[in-house]
């Protein structure tokens, strides 16, 4: 497996990049020379790259909202007000499994982007599993597959096809599709799940398994019938593990090592995520040496802010690393490095979203933060797990 996705070196990532105006404009004198950037941000939308062997290649629009674990991408979203003024949110994504020479390569193509755009753009650093709100609005169904540009991946048919298994979960429209090991222990009784045999398409509900993930459970098997032209001639809905009765639901778990357990994971829903106490962490370096310290909890106070220096703004499940205006290079440098060992530190997971956020171009969510309002991606909406 390649190393992990948190192990990327910080000092390679977007923040590492800053520093003076003649520096700027020879990034993006360089970015002019990319020629993957021709047109980035002239039209409102989503816009989307895979890095592919150190090289910036367009993902195909039809697959925009699928990415593969073994990847690196970079995705921009351009919007436009009123007045017609742009702005845009600039995301690099990371698999569970990509390469840290490719994702170091998506953190330097995305410094890349963002100095060609003015440094206009709001940075996001995702990991795959812990994604913001942000990059899961872009899309109506966010799919994660095995594999990638280095697995020699390609469309095959569906009588030669590997049987892989979906694992449907999420909340309203935010529905999620990642595949998983296909064994018993990735079956749960609060989602919904596909089987894809080629030929033949499974869809296992669980007991507690929502009406939204049900929904797209279904869509999917759909989709999957559509796009092998009639060759799919068997179709099945399972209920639970205790259903039982048919032929097929046989065949179903035959899929599986050890065939049908005797129990699968019981997880049950809660509605709302814990309430969390926001923190605000001032980076300095004053002393000739780069020290963190905590300025303020709970409903924080934006006065506190100094536009001559860098500051963590920890909500819990996110981090926002606010550059001020006057920060000087070493902590506009290091900054993001910083952010990482804060976590660390903290003993806590370096996989937490990370934003970059200029003084004077904060985004909403910033701000909702400062006030103590959750801001989080998948593990901190609606839907939460409890053992």
């Amino acid at each position: 497996m390649a190393q992990d996705v948190g192990q990327v070196k910080l000092e390679d990532s977007n923040m590492a990049n800053y520093g003076s105006e003649e520096h700027k404009q020879m990034r993006k004198d360089a970015a002019e020379k990319e020629p993957a950037w021709k047109g980035a941000g002239n039209d409102v939308g989503v816009q989307i790259w895979r890095i592919e062997k150190f090289k910036v290649k367009h993902w195909p629009k039809d697959r925009y909202g699928e990415f593969y674990s073994g990847d690196s991408y970079i995705i921009l979203h351009t919007m436009e007000d009123d007045e017609g003024k742009k702005s845009y949110d600039l995301h690099f994504w990371l698999g569970s499994d990509t390469s840290q020479d490719e994702a170091g390569t998506a953190a330097y193509k995305t410094v890349e982007l963002d100095d060609l755009l003015g440094d206009e753009p709001v940075q996001y650093r995702e990991v795959q599993g812990c994604e913001t709100k942000k990059f899961l609005d872009m899309f109506n169904k966010v799919t994660i597959l095995e594999g990638g540009v280095d697995s020699g991946f390609r469309a095959v048919k569906a009588k030669e096809y590997k049987p892989r298994l979906l694992h449907i979960t999420g909340y309203k429209k935010h529905v999620q599709v990642y595949q998983v090991p296909l064994k018993p222990e990735s079956l749960n009784d609060s989602d919904s799940f596909v089987l894809d045999a080629g030929l033949k398409l499974f869809q296992f509900n669980g007991t507690k398994s929502s009406a939204w993930e049900k929904r797209k459970a279904n869509a999917i098997v759909d989709e999957l019938q559509a796009s092998r032209h009639g060759k799919v001639k068997e179709t099945y809905i399972i209920d639970g593990i205790a259903d039982s009765g048919s032929p097929l639901i046989d065949e179903f778990w035959n899929f599986f090592a050890g065939g049908k357990p005797n129990e699968i994971a019981a997880e049950e829903k809660i509605d709302e995520a814990p309430q969390l106490e926001f923190t605000l962490q001032h980076i300095s370096d004053a002393t000739g040496v780069m020290e963190i310290h905590e300025v303020c909890r709970g409903k924080l106070d934006k006065s506190k802010l100094d536009s001559n220096d860098a500051f963590i703004l920890d909500a819990g499940t996110q981090l926002f690393i606010w550059i001020g205006n006057g920060a000087n290079k070493q902590e506009r440098r290091e900054a993001f490095k910083y952010a990482g060992q804060y976590l660390k530190e903290q003993g806590r997971s370096d996989r937490l979203p990370m934003v970059t956020v200029a003084e004077g171009k904060e985004p909403p969510e910033f701000w909702a933060a400062m006030s103590g309002q959750a801001v989080g991606g998948r593990n901190t909406g609606a839907k939460q797990w409890k053992k």
